[in-house]
């Protein structure tokens, strides 16, 4: 009972120093012109994903010590893909997304499928070496230089910015990396005791409960932007957070200790990220129905078919 409590008080911790974080990152970012969908793949995307990334390198830094928690590190990413697609997508569709440009369907349909297919193709030998976190790192970074270099071209050009002064955003951005890091040390620690405990494997902890907490940092996001009318954020969102999900967070990891992968994860866990990623892309540029009440429903039946997959079936 207490490595659970602990769990959850590291996940809590996650999604606080996410939020301290945010609100200094946002205020930094004041003078970035771009849509409300570009700043939040950007921006948003990569403030939200830090505790992914701060457990991944934690993650990564223990196993060098001889500790192999490479299952948590792909748990925790892919986990929180499915999470962030299956159940964010699911639960706030429900107060209805509307379709977005399809100008932007094959940049985003590369990236997102794209970045599905290098971790398939790098993790079939069962190993993400260095080299292969170096590749998906660069291609990550060719996402950003895309985004960037292109922003400025967007017709949905937003200038509502948040201000506060300089010192503060600092401050309000160091206590959130702080904040972070002490809550990926204490939650990964709890997630490995927890799987011990009641005889789970690291991958299937991470991906259900890390993976749910955190995707709780999208959730506010993306309930906040739809409330303020404003769902180009929390598509922005999303679809950075699973690009980097998927390319950044393995791929640092990699570089750091190579990644042993479970066989599990080839049949489980990408299929299930590659079935509702191909959802969320067709109802949001091919359909043009966005994504309403029987998407969502759709997006949330497959997210808990999956969690209990993962509870009951091969490699839990």
């Amino acid at each position: 009972m207490t490595e659970f409590l602990l769990l959850l008080t590291g996940m809590a911790g996650l999604w606080i120093g996410s939020e301290i974080l945010m609100r200094g990152a946002m205020s930094l970012s004041d003078r970035f012109n771009a849509s409300d969908a570009v700043f939040g793949m950007l921006v948003l995307a990569i403030g939200t994903d830090l505790p992914e990334l701060f457990v991944a390198v934690d993650s990564s830094l223990r196993s060098l010590a001889g500790e192999d928690l490479s299952g948590i590190v792909m748990g925790s990413a892919i986990g929180s893909a499915i999470g962030q697609f299956g159940l964010v997508f699911g639960t706030v569709g429900f107060l209805g997304y509307q379709a977005m440009r399809r100008r932007y369907f094959g940049r985003n349909a590369i990236f997102l499928v794209g970045s599905l297919v290098a971790v398939v193709l790098f993790s079939l030998d069962g190993e993400i070496s260095r080299l292969e976190g170096l590749l998906l790192i660069a291609f990550y970074a060719t996402y950003l230089f895309i985004l960037v270099s292109r922003r400025a071209n967007s017709p949905d050009i937003n200038n509502n910015h948040v201000h506060m002064a300089h010192w503060k955003a600092w401050s309000l951005l160091i206590i959130g990396l702080v904040f972070l890091w002490l809550a990926a040390r204490l939650t990964v620690e709890s997630a490995v005791d927890f799987a011990v405990l009641v005889g789970l494997s690291n991958v299937a902890v991470s991906a259900i409960i890390i993976g749910i907490g955190s995707s709780l940092p999208e959730l506010s996001v993306s309930i906040m932007a739809m409330l303020k009318k404003r769902g180009g954020l929390s598509v922005g969102n999303l679809i950075g957070s699973n690009v980097l999900d998927t390319l950044l967070v393995p791929g640092l990891a990699a570089v750091i200790s190579p990644l042993v992968v479970a066989a599990a994860m080839l049949y489980i866990d990408l299929p299930v990220l590659a079935l509702v990623t191909l959802i969320v892309l067709f109802a949001l540029y091919i359909s043009r129905r966005g994504i309403q009440k029987t998407e969502a429903t759709i997006l949330l039946t497959i997210y808990f078919g999956y969690v209990l997959l993962r509870l009951t079936g091969p490699g839990s």
